[in-house]
Order: structure tokens, then C-alpha cells, then sequence
């Protein structure tokens, strides 16, 4: 919700504040112990994301009456299975310097109704568009809040549309748990009874030690300390931040491959595994990099976390609902990516370290990791966050699926948050893959720049 210090942008009114629960004694009292790699996020904020649905004939109070009801027993249903997002953390009785994940039953998530006199249209656009507009549909959780989980509700009745607004903090799960819960939910609301499979909560069947614990909690503690890490934008006011979604789509990502692997000359492979993702992400990451006119010198820095679940041995099942990420570093330098074979240098770069990581597994040094991110933590180096992987334009409550979804969180990271091309996207459909970001508008108007001239060029 907006905060009191920062006036709406556009009229909003709270029409009800309520609390959701799983069904009454459906859930005995439970403690989940947090393992490595969720405590690396003990102490780290909410992950927002808001799912922008667009319902021509959409009237408040035939939601209210129709399909509140649903959406609550629904929600309710779901959270039976997913009951640690109604839980909060606390240090472990049993074990000093342990943290766990405690449900009670009666705990319970908050979920705010609310009705906006904005632009649905604009607010759901791909266009660039002041950040501070999006601010008052995102639930509050913030970080010295105990509850892990918020959401709201905004009707937007003059423009036929609907935002549903969810944070969740990262220490209970990733994305892929996330959109699951998500998934899981709006499939219940579709059919009316559970219609997912189960999550796997128990962290026993994560491979874990003792060391890895020790290491990433003395490292949250001195992030805490002394370091915000990729807080980007944490000095830019919300009324100098502008957002903006940038579209390749299949075709452009075509052009972009071919481009690449002209360089290794006719019937000859790239040396790197060309995927989507590594030319989407090379192609952002150089216009990214020419935009900010750094020093030729300068070495610039990419970050991406890989979920681990399909890739140890044996496999994590999809269902797993907790933190398992791997992290990927690679580098490059400015002055490698400012001609025309820069894309070609990036896409390299990024292929060459995936590579290394699944040949090497995809766990590996992860002692190193808190180390290696607290010393980048000035540099600016891009980050992603989400994957089309995820499918979050596939989510469908009974009211279509979602024309935008964006993650908010990425105005406080300076990431670049990742999908699949939605269908509200610009030209090309499937195949396609979508970016967000949020930084001070003269930033957004240079990368635009880039993004286009090289496109062109294609």
C-alpha cells in the first residue's frame, strides 16, 4: 500500500482488509528448520510481483459478490499445502544459530481489497511509465515485518481491469516456489477444489552441511552490516525511477543467434552452448553496458542465479518449495562490447560460464558466493530476476490470463527481471522473451537508444 509520506498518484481506496487462513485445524503446528540456502536470504526483503488482468466488464460490486468468496476458499484451500507462507521465522530452540519457519494453527496471510480511479491501461502497459504509479499496488511486507506473505487486490472499474498484487519474502522459497504457489492457487480458483500437485516442504531432502550453514549466515550478518548488495537504485527516489518492458521477440532472437554464429564461420558450431537465454541476456547486457558510456577499462559484471533442482544428482522435484539456486559470475570488458561484435563477446562470456558450471556442477564453490557478491556490490553488475522458464503468463484464476506481470522488487536491486513474452507483449508471441527494468529515467532513455539502433542493425 502507499505509504503515508508518499501521496497517491492516483486515487485508491481500501474497500476491505482482511486475514485468510488455511481451513481450521488442517494444519497441525509445524517448524520447518531453514537450511543453506535459505538462510542466505534471512534477512533480504519481499519479492514483489504484480499480475495485471484485463476484464472489460469488470464492476467491484459484482466481485465482491461473485467471486471474492472463491477467491478466498480457493487461497484458503491452497494454503493448506503451502502453510509456511502463513507462518514467520524464528531462531530454533533446539539448535543456537538455527533459524526455522514456525506455523501455528490460525496463522494466517493479509489480503487487502481495494478499488483505483487509474489508468489500467497505462499502469498495464509495456510503455516507460514513472514507477511511482505502480507503488500503490504493491501489498506492504516489509523487512521487520514477521509475516511472509502479503497480498492485495485493486479493481480498476472505469478501465475493466484487475491487479493482483503479491510479496512474499525470499527466505521461504524462490521463484519457482513462488510461481507454483501462485499456479497452484489460481488452478484451485478455476476448478473449485485443490487441482496441483502437493509441495515438497522438508529441507532433508536438500543435500546441506553444517560449513555451507555456518558461512552463508556469517555472510547475511556482515551484508547486513555493511552492504547492500545490488542495491542499484536504493539512493533514486521513487519519483525519479521510470520502468519500462523491452520485447525480443522470436525473430529478433533469430537474428541475434545468426549474428553470433557468423563469427565461427559456415557448418562450424559455437564453442559455447547458444541458447535463448544466453543471446537474450548477451544482447541486454550490452546495450545495457554501452548506455552507461563506462570507462573501456572498466570491467562489467553479470550475475544470474540457476535453479538447482533439475541439475544435482538425483534431481530436486519441481514441487520442492524452499531456496535451491546456483549463482553464475561472468565478466567482461567495456571496451570488449562497445563495437559492433559486443553482443558476439557477451553471449561468449555468458555461454563459456554456464558451460563451466554444469560441467562442474552447479553447487560448486558455493562457500565462495557470499564472498564474491559482497565485492560486486559496487560495481552495478546486472542481475536477473525470474525466467521464462516459470510461465507466469499462464497463470489463470477464471479471468484470462494475465495481460503484464511485473516485478517491482527490481526498482530496489537494479536487476532486470525476465520472462516469457506475455499477451499483452509487443509483436511476436511465443518464442519471445520479455525484460523489465527500473532505473532514473535519463538511464531508460539511453538503453532505449541502444536497444533500438541495434535491433536495426540485425
Amino acid at each position: 500500500m502507499q505509504t503515508p509520506s508518499s501521496p497517491p498518484l492516483h486515487p485508491i481506496k481500501t474497500l476491505e482488509n482482511s486475514t485468510v487462513s488455511p481451513p481450521k485445524g488442517s494444519v497441525p503446528d509445524t517448524s520447518i528448520p531453514l537450511n543453506s540456502f535459505d538462510i542466505l536470504w534471512l534477512t533480504y526483503g519481499a519479492v514483489q510481483r504484480l499480475f495485471f488482468f484485463k476484464l472489460p466488464s469488470f464492476s467491484t460490486s459484482h466481485f465482491i459478490s461473485h467471486h471474492l468468496p472463491t477467491f478466498k476458499s480457493s487461497l484458503s484451500l491452497t494454503l493448506q499445502h503451502f502453510f509456511p507462507l502463513c507462518g514467520h521465522v524464528r531462531p530454533s530452540s533446539s539448535s543456537p544459530d538455527h533459524y526455522e519457519i514456525h506455523y501455528t494453527d490460525g496463522d494466517s496471510v493479509s489480503l487487502i481489497l481495494s478499488e483505483s480511479t487509474g489508468d489500467f491501461q497505462e499502469l498495464s502497459g509495456h510503455q516507460p511509465k514513472d514507477f511511482k504509479k505502480l507503488h500503490p499496488l504493491i501489498p506492504s511486507l516489509t523487512k521487520e515485518s514477521t509475516s511472509l506473505m502479503a497480498l492485495q487486490l485493486t479493481g480498476f472499474p472505469n478501465h475493466g481491469g484487475l491487479c493482483l498484487g503479491v510479496s512474499i519474502k525470499h527466505v521461504v522459497s524462490d521463484g519457482t516456489g513462488f510461481i507454483n504457489f501462485v499456479k497452484s492457487w489460481a488452478a484451485t480458483n478455476l476448478a473449485g477444489v485443490p487441482k496441483f500437485t502437493p509441495p515438497l516442504l522438508h529441507r532433508n531432502i536438500i543435500s546441506d552441511s553444517e560449513k555451507l550453514y555456518s558461512v552463508n549466515l556469517e555472510a547475511i550478518r556482515l551484508m547486513e552490516a555493511k552492504l547492500k548488495v545490488f542495491s542499484a537504485n536504493v539512493d533514486s527516489p521513487d519519483d525519479e525511477l521510470v520502468c519500462a518492458t523491452f520485447s525480443l521477440n522470436k525473430e529478433d532472437i533469430k537474428k541475434i543467434k545468426d549474428s553470433i554464429m557468423s563469427k565461427y564461420g559456415s557448418g562450424f558450431a559455437a564453442p559455447f552452448h547458444c541458447s535463448t537465454f544466453v543471446v537474450a541476456c548477451a544482447y541486454m547486457w550490452t546495450c545495457l553496458i554501452r548506455s552507461r558510456k563506462w570507462p573501456s577499462e572498466r570491467t562489467a559484471h553479470f550475475v544470474f542465479a540457476v535453479d538447482a533442482r533439475p541439475r544435482v544428482t538425483p534431481a530436486i522435484p519441481p514441487s520442492y518449495f524452499g531456496n535451491y539456486l546456483g549463482c553464475c559470475f561472468t565478466e567482461v570488458k567495456v571496451g570488449d562490447v562497445m563495437d559492433g561484435d559486443g553482443v558476439h563477446v557477451a553471449a561468449e562470456a555468458i555461454g563459456k560460464a554456464i558451460d563451466e558450471l554444469m560441467k562442474h556442477g552447479v553447487l560448486r564453490e558455493a562457500e565462495e558466493w557470499p564472498r564474491k557478491l559482497m565485492a560486486l556490490s559496487s560495481e552495478r553488475p546486472l542481475s536477473i530476476a525470474g525466467s521464462p522458464k516459470l510461465g507466469v503468463y499462464e497463470i489463470d484464476f477464471g479471468w484470462g490470463k494475465p495481460v503484464k506481470v511485473e516485478v517491482t522488487t527490481i526498482k530496489e536491486t537494479g536487476a532486470m527481471s525476465m520472462a516469457e513474452i506475455g499477451g499483452g507483449g509487443g509483436g511476436g508471441g511465443g518464442g519471445g522473451i520479455e525484460f523489465g527494468l527500473a532505473f532514473p529515467k535519463h538511464e531508460i532513455d539511453a538503453f532505449q537508444t541502444c536497444f533500438t539502433a541495434g535491433l536495426q542493425l540485425l
